[in-house]
């Protein structure tokens, strides 16, 4: 299972919806002047509406492009129209998703990516961000504008100090696994099955003996 960002997942639940709208629309406009061909090669494919939704997350978000366009914006809509494909998944596995660092064939068969709908739609828009490299960090570094060098640095940082967090977290629970388990004594364990193997062919062998007499006494017809 792909790793999560709970920080990430914490903060951005608590942004209201109209903050974090206009959060995606300038976000979405740095990437259309960071990306131009990404924009270009969406706009050239047919027009279609992808929802992404992620599990850890109280929002959800659309992807309209095509007919030279490609928009994203936070859904506000309680019931919106249906889309041509929806990816439900984490929020890391989004991420992992659209900068390529995980094959979606792989997330979708260890069950962290869900993609219903349409399947041409889902394989154009795959084929379409894997044409182009995009680190999220570094696009949201550059919502900060001539601070961007600065908060990308804090960003490696952070990401750095998350990932090691994660690893003593895990090592320390690995060792207070360890400490709770009882030790075992292969040796007795393996003397009492002994013993329960013998006694159930003991009793194998009473019920055999017993079956052939019933068997024998039917043959001769005595009681």
């Amino acid at each position: 299972m792909h790793d999560s960002h709970p920080l990430a997942s914490a903060a951005l639940s608590m942004v209201p919806s109209p903050v974090l709208a206009r959060m995606v629309a300038l976000l979405t406009r740095i990437m259309r002047r960071r990306h131009p061909h990404l924009v270009e090669n969406f706009g050239r494919l047919d027009h279609g509406i992808i929802h992404i939704e992620p599990t850890d997350l109280p929002h959800r978000f659309e992807i309209e492009y095509g007919a030279g366009q490609m928009d994203v914006r936070l859904l506000t809509e309680d019931d919106p129209p249906p889309p041509d494909a929806r990816i439900r998944g984490s929020l890391a596995a989004l991420i992992a998703l659209l900068e390529g660092r995980i094959d979606s064939d792989a997330l979708f068969f260890t069950r962290d990516i869900e993609i219903t709908g349409s399947t041409e739609v889902s394989v154009a828009v795959r084929n379409t961000l894997d044409r182009e490299e995009i680190v999220m960090r570094d696009e949201i570094a550059a919502l900060f504008g001539p601070f961007e060098r600065p908060a990308r640095r804090i960003g490696r940082r952070l990401d750095r100090v998350i990932g090691l967090a994660r690893t003593q977290v895990a090592t320390l629970h690995a060792k207070l696994h360890e400490a709770n388990v009882p030790s075992r004594d292969l040796a007795a364990e393996c003397d009492e099955l002994r013993a329960e193997v013998k006694a159930l062919k003991t009793r194998l062998a009473k019920m055999d003996v017993r079956q052939m007499r019933t068997a024998g006494n039917a043959a001769t017809g005595a009681p």
